[in-house]
């Protein structure tokens, strides 16, 4: 596992805003500051349909490959029982598309049968791409990835005119232990060294524990000195560069072909159709990120997780074995002690349906700083 680490990181996530009269928040406590932020694009994919107002549930620019005759369908990508479903599947058709949809020269170039106005397909592949853009941000995902030669599912930001990209993930079916995380930019600000002499490109695998069969959580944190990656809350990797484009925030399942990118594709094992599935998708703007003063090396983070449930309900996550013993979490009512959060746990819920009247409030301890934030005013 690459090691390179950023920040000494307590975070306090709230999510279903509509339950609660604040916006959900992000606490980033330092040793030497803190730097909070709001919850700017929160989706837990409640509901059977996809959120119209933050999502396509295509490329905006069309999705059809004609070099690997694959098309990016919608309805491939479908939210169902609390989840967003990404699939991919195999097909054999001639479908017709908007002529803004295909370059009728490489149609020419690559000799495919078009006379009737339709493109032979054998693939399909779905995604989902975010209306807002960002500018900077903790974004994260919580998702289940499938196993098989040729998947290629992936969580990331993109922007254009410069093209800039931060994959946050970009896994393979066949690779059960490792993801490749990387950064696209202009002028080789996606370089490093290596030992201080190998001038090469940043993107490499991360090497992790077991992928598939279970619930993994991976995240960035972009600020302008540059991005965190982070699997499972801990930090796994870090690049030093400054990207300056709004970017949209992308999750889509694909197929890699033989000696193309991420080869191989798929092989006769390979079962279709198949689901890539997501739990929640969240971006947390950091308003004062350039407040950050250094990427200094971090040898432990922490988090804590405030998540408003519907029926009057806070669910608190921990990570428990990185918060220390210079740490605390604790919710007032008026001013006073009321409960004291169990962060060797690894979650607690709490119902508030019998509290009494009164405004509580949050408060959280890293080392001799105090952060708070209001819970909820009880009438």
């Amino acid at each position: 596992m690459v090691r390179f680490t950023a920040f000494y990181v307590v975070t306090a996530i709230f999510s279903f805003s509509q339950v609660l009269a604040q916006k959900p928040f992000l606490a980033f406590l330092t040793p030497d500051e803190t730097v909070w932020g709001e919850g700017s694009f929160i989706d837990d994919f409640r509901g059977s349909e996809i959120n119209p107002s933050l999502w396509y549930n295509y490329y905006p620019w069309g999705g059809v490959s004609l070099d690997a005759k694959t098309y990016t369908d919608p309805k491939l990508c479908q939210q169902k029982d609390g989840f967003l479903v990404l699939s991919v599947d195999t097909v054999n058709q001639r479908l017709e598309f908007p002529a803004w949809m295909i370059d009728t020269a490489k149609v020419r170039a690559l000799g495919l049968n078009a006379a009737d106005g339709k493109i032979p397909i054998q693939r399909l592949t779905s995604a989902l791409w975010s209306k807002p853009t960002f500018k900077y941000g903790f974004f994260e995902c919580r998702c289940w990835l499938p196993a098989g030669q040729g998947y290629w599912p992936a969580f990331w930001m993109y922007g254009g005119k410069p093209n800039e990209e931060l994959d946050f993930i970009e896994a393979k079916g066949e690779r059960l232990k490792s993801y490749h995380v990387d950064v696209h930019c202009p002028n080789r600000c996606d370089r490093v060294r290596r030992w201080g002499i190998f001038d090469q490109p940043f993107g490499h695998w991360v090497k992790v524990g077991k992928l598939t069969g279970k619930w993994i959580t991976v995240a960035g944190l972009w600020t302008p000195l540059g991005v965190v990656f982070y699997f499972n809350d801990e930090v796994v990797a870090q690049h030093e560069a400054s990207f300056h484009t709004e970017m949209n925030l992308i999750a889509n399942f694909s197929l890699a072909q033989d000696n193309g990118p991420f080869s191989p594709g798929p092989n006769r094992k390979t079962t279709f159709p198949q689901d890539f599935t997501i739990d929640y998708i969240r971006a947390w703007s950091i308003p004062d990120a350039c407040a950050v003063s250094s990427m200094e090396t971090l040898t432990k983070g922490a988090y804590i997780r405030c998540l408003p449930e519907e029926n009057t309900r806070f669910r608190f996550e921990f990570s428990e074995r990185l918060l220390g013993s210079n740490q605390r979490a604790w919710i007032e009512r008026e001013g006073k002690p009321f409960i004291e959060l169990d962060l060797s746990a690894s979650s607690q819920v709490l119902d508030y349906t019998y509290w009494n009247s009164g405004n509580y409030v949050l408060r959280i301890k890293n080392g001799e700083k105090v952060s708070e934030h209001p819970l909820v005013n009880v009438p």
